[in-house]
């Protein structure tokens, strides 16, 4: 990383470099008027977007938190809901008429199935929202017990979560969870509940979390956003765990991603930033403009962040808008 970064101000004027990636102070507004409410398409309106996730077509898939609702944005700005919706709260299966969601969190898309899963925090299970032939999404529960949260690995129809709060899909189609109330990082393959990392005595995966809340693939690693601990854990699995040692500190790390060039980036909520860390732990500042300011490019607790296509996505809580800014 440069040794002179220079931070976005009001104005969004400047370059900020790491490694091998440069970021345009050009941040967009996507989606979202500002304002708290559920509204579909080009003027859509958002109540608290908590995650991010790629999906088909050039679009990127969402949970809306407060709607209670799995959304996506096209490549031409326009948001449609799939599943859920602000008179939908509750736990039920079933079609986008029926199937109800309390505070969905995480979202994964599996390219290779066409497959959305969600981890309902709330209602402590993990979902599937499948795609018929006719284009009618369809939503069951995969894993958990609705309602009952605990910690017991097994079968997924036996096995128990507690506020599931991220998922990953991996090549092999296994899901990676982030199991925020028993602090643990899950693991679901072949109809099995497993733990990966967290509290494990004497294994060498084990990690003192305190309030993992976002998980990212770095290659074969797994990422953790500890905001609790307000650190950053790198998980590789079956081998070993460590703290990231980062040149600055954080406050509430809420959202992290990564790229392919080895920079991670991540939604530092408790102060209104996003920020990259370099392979060498340098810490630089991509938006640092006061969440009070009257400036339209203003953070409100960010939450989420997600690299795509040379973009950065974030999910702007309580500004209650996606926003992006281009990374080359």
């Amino acid at each position: 990383m440069k040794k002179s970064i220079i931070l976005l101000n009001l104005l969004l004027i400047g370059l900020i470099s790491c490694q091998d990636s440069t970021v345009e102070n050009e941040l967009a507004i996507v989606a979202g008027s500002g304002n708290p409410g559920f509204k579909d398409g080009n003027n859509s309106e958002l109540f608290k977007p908590i995650r991010l996730s790629i999906y088909k077509n050039n679009s990127i898939l969402f949970a809306d938190i407060n709607n209670h609702a799995i959304r996506i944005i096209n490549e031409k700005g326009e948001v449609k809901t799939i599943a859920g919706g602000p008179n939908k709260k509750g736990f039920s299966d079933g079609n986008v008429d029926t199937a109800k969601f309390s505070s969905p969190h995480g979202v994964a898309y599996n390219k290779k199935t066409n497959k959305i899963y969600v981890a309902s925090a709330s209602n402590h299970v993990i979902r599937e929202i499948s795609e018929t032939e006719t284009g009618e999404f369809i939503v069951k529960t995969i894993a958990g017990i609705p309602e009952k949260n605990g910690y017991k690995d097994g079968s997924v129809d036996s096995a128990t979560l507690n506020s599931p709060h991220g998922v990953l899909v991996r090549e092999d189609g296994a899901l990676v969870i982030i199991d925020i109330g028993n602090a643990k990082l899950r693991l679901i393959k072949d109809g099995v509940i497993s733990t990966l990392a967290g509290k494990l005595d004497t294994d060498p995966l084990t990690v003192d979390f305190y309030y993992p809340i976002d998980i990212a693939f770095e290659g074969n690693n797994i990422l953790v956003a500890d905001a609790g601990n307000h650190k950053i854990f790198r998980i590789k699995p079956g081998e070993s765990s460590e703290e990231i040692q980062l040149k600055d500190t954080l406050s509430t790390p809420h959202g992290i991603t990564a790229d392919n060039n080895g920079n991670i980036y991540i939604a530092d909520m408790g102060t209104n930033r996003i920020l990259t860390v370099d392979k060498e732990g340098n810490v630089g500042a991509i938006i640092d403009v006061p969440a009070d300011s009257t400036n339209v490019n203003n953070l409100k607790k960010p939450a989420a962040v997600l690299f795509d296509k040379g973009y950065l996505w974030i999910a702007d809580l309580n500004n209650h808008q996606l926003k992006r800014i281009k990374i080359e």
